[in-house]
């Protein structure tokens, strides 16, 4: 009985915290310490690691790397040194993983198992990317994105590309640790669509039941009942 209240009690917290975040556009839902770390479920050592196996393969060198990382993680980030036996390790990964993690190439879309009917939506969301970041996705980015594109078309291409990235971070992250990533929780976003009103109420009792965080990226900004149109 007592177990029971204590459920309804983190239920309707959890309730009450999401329909918050959705009526406050530029607000997130989580403070930085809780978003650091539902990105990855990894410590932070963990997660500097995936972002500077990014970094690296996106073909950036050692002393820019070691700077955005300064600059995303400040005094936590690591040293050179550190930095230095990390891609003594990247380097040991097979070609045919890390060649997923280059800067996509549209021609390359075979390798990547993206369908070429795909390549419209692909290249608009490729030059979304581009125009708001200054970045061009690597193999593994854009075919995460296509999985997001077809799993929830009413999304948006920077909710798109945000929920993508977090998709293709964890998976990174399973490679580095040798283990199978873990996408419990963004599997729940996905599925459950909170960012529709309609659907907050459900998605809250299916995270608060399986003991997952909720989560709300940064560019879900949706604040009335219906849900976001896609803007492509």
């Amino acid at each position: 009985m007592q177990f029971q209240k204590n459920s309804d009690h983190g239920l309707k917290y959890v309730i009450i915290r999401l329909k918050n975040a959705i009526l406050m556009h530029n607000e997130a839902l989580f403070n930085q310490k809780e978003i650091f770390n539902f990105k990855f479920r990894y410590g932070k050592e963990m997660t500097q690691k995936v972002q500077a196996y990014v970094l690296y393969s996106s073909g950036l060198n050692q002393s820019v790397i070691v700077e955005k990382l300064k600059h995303q993680f400040g005094k936590s980030a690591i040293s050179l040194r550190t930095l230095n036996r990390w891609i003594s390790n990247f380097k040991k990964i097979p070609k045919s993983i890390t060649q997923l993690d280059e800067p996509f190439q549209w021609d390359k879309c075979d390798y990547y198992d993206i369908s070429w009917a795909n390549s419209q939506k692909l290249l608009e969301l490729c030059h979304h990317y581009y125009e708001n970041n200054d970045q061009v996705p690597s193999g593994r980015q854009a075919k995460w994105w296509i999985r997001i594109s077809q799993a929830a078309p009413d999304l948006k291409a920077g909710q798109i590309s945000e929920v993508g990235n977090l998709y293709s971070w964890r998976e990174i992250g399973g490679i580095l640790e040798g283990k199978p990533p873990i996408y419990d929780d963004l599997n729940a976003y996905i599925t459950h669509k909170p960012y529709h009103t309609n659907r907050i109420r459900t998605y809250a009792r299916y995270i608060n039941a399986n003991g997952l965080t909720p989560i709300k990226p940064k560019s879900d900004k949706s604040n009335s009942r219906g849900g976001l149109k896609n803007t492509l």
